[in-house]
């Protein structure tokens, strides 16, 4: 027997559009010298990525983990962690959390 599958929700895709969008525009607006613009900066960064992680995936445990994930890189190439091994490390983190979540929740 199939299983049928509930219709994405293009709200979703439609606020992540529009936030990449406003993202796009503050960067090349305001420049990234002030806290208050970095903040901007990461609030709509983070408020994007939820709405097309849950538009992708339909799932709070794997969105949230893609919101982390893109922050947290964007939060060490902002204080100068550009090292290639610092984004394998990330990405080894975010795999353990991913299954430590898994096993808790059953």
């Amino acid at each position: 027997m199939e299983r049928i599958k509930a219709p994405r929700n293009p709200l979703l895709l439609f606020l992540g559009i529009t936030g990449i969008i406003l993202l796009s525009s503050l960067v090349n607006i305001f420049p990234p010298d002030t806290v208050y613009s970095l903040a901007a900066f990461f609030a709509l960064l983070i408020i994007s990525a939820y709405f097309l992680g849950m538009y992708a995936f339909r799932r709070r445990r794997h969105t949230l983990l893609l919101v982390l994930a893109v922050t947290m890189f964007f939060g060490l190439r902002l204080v100068g962690l550009k090292h290639g091994l610092y984004t394998i490390l990330l990405i080894a983190s975010i795999l353990a959390l991913e299954y430590l979540w898994k096993d808790g929740m059953s």
